[in-house]
């Protein structure tokens, strides 16, 4: 036989490809019970199961900056109340004015 009849026998021999496995069924995400294509809920346990869940926003930087901001406002208004209250200065001033000033004389009292 020539090359060519083997050739064309062993193609003609060849195996069909092998069929596509069968998909696998959906499983739920939470408890692993299998799901009908149709289903987008669990009927075991309730969750989810095709819907898309949005992730919540970050919420850490905001909540940072407002704390940095608080903090800020709280020194401040700690030193504004030290400046406003630290008073010794105008205390001292006052408290030499009333020694060096000379006591008010008197008239003397008639009767």
């Amino acid at each position: 036989m020539s090359e060519t009849g083997v050739e064309a026998t062993a193609a003609v021999a060849a195996p069909p490809p092998p069929a596509p496995p069968a998909p696998a069924p959906f499983r739920c995400p939470r408890c692993q019970t299998p799901l009908q294509p149709e289903q987008d809920w669990c009927l075991n346990c309730g969750t989810a199961a095709r819907t898309a869940i949005a992730a919540t926003p970050n919420w850490k930087l905001p909540l940072v900056l407002l704390a940095i901001a608080a903090v800020v406002c709280a020194i401040a208004c700690a030193w504004a109340f030290v400046e406003l209250a630290n008073n010794d200065d105008a205390v001292k001033a006052a408290t030499q004015t009333q020694q060096q000033a000379p006591a008010p004389v008197e008239p003397p009292v008639a009767g």
